[in-house]
């Protein structure tokens, strides 16, 4: 089976596992992030010993999957944001259990774990906030959020695709992404707009203007946690942030764009709300 045809088999089984997941109720939607929030974070820390850093894999495992069990249950509320207080510990056992560690780099394995649970673990965290929207004082799971933020996710990275190779002729950042142009971003802007006139008829509880925001908004910070993997994956001098999907590398490689999009759509969310 040639590149193109694994790509786009395992592309197919990854769309259907997702929204199949997000589709089939409230507690296989968290089960599947929850795990998926994992193994995100476990490619990152990957990604730091290749550089030659010692993160704290599994502290750093342990406080990003306490923040999306704990977030998963403030959104739904079942416990109160108080509950947020047991991160406390977690958190400032970090830098207690270097103490013990006996490694190099001390102040970059403490910044770079950190700096993992806030860059893959919170976004991934944030979507539960997404699955509980509040209507009329009440939080109820409800999947036309998610679902649209995964859509205009892959709207956007197609029409991005097909403006930049058809008219890509003004680099965005060549550096860090020679084949990224501003046509592609304008073409990504473009198609996932279309598509949220789509999802309006889908979903008419969300106005059109929101979703048309959020389109907007989903590219251009969809785009900017693109080319902070790719700066990420460059100054290390890898091309995928792992092996998990044939064909598509890694799940920061599949996630990346929703990093920066997550929490920017939820505050998106709650001003037009």
């Amino acid at each position: 089976m040639n590149e193109f045809w694994t790509r786009t088999l395992w592309g197919f089984i990854f769309v259907i596992v997702l929204l199949g997941a997000i589709l089939l109720g409230p507690y296989t939607f968290a089960s599947l992030f929850l795990i998926l929030s994992v193994l995100a974070l476990r490619e990152f820390y990957a990604l730091c010993k290749i550089a030659g850093f010692s993160p704290q894999v599994n502290p750093g495992l342990l406080t990003g999957a306490v923040i999306f069990v704990l977030s998963f249950f403030a959104a739904n509320q079942s416990i109160t944001y108080t509950a947020f207080y047991f991160l406390l510990p977690l958190i400032y056992a970090i830098p207690v259990y270097e103490l013990f560690r006996k490694k190099e780099n001390t102040l970059a394995n403490i910044a770079l774990t950190g700096f993992g649970i806030t860059f893959v673990s919170i976004p991934f965290a944030m979507l539960n906030f997404l699955a509980f929207p509040e209507f009329e004082g009440f939080k109820v799971y409800n999947h036309g959020l998610l679902i649209s933020l995964f859509v205009l996710v892959w709207a956007g990275d197609s029409g991005a695709y097909i403006f930049g190779v058809r008219f890509g002729r003004h680099r965005l950042f060549e550096r860090i992404s020679p084949k990224k142009s501003w046509e592609g971003l304008f073409g990504g802007v473009i198609t996932a707009i279309a598509t949220a006139w789509i999802l309006n008829y889908l979903f008419p509880q969300y106005n059109i203007i929101l979703l048309i925001v959020m389109a907007i908004v989903v590219v251009i910070s969809g785009t900017l946690g693109d080319l902070v993997e790719s700066m990420i994956k460059r100054s290390i001098g890898v091309k995928d942030s792992g092996r998990f999907m044939p064909g598509h590398g890694g799940l920061l490689d599949r996630f990346d764009s929703i990093l920066l999009a997550s929490p920017v759509i939820y505050f998106v969310f709650q001003f037009f709300s």
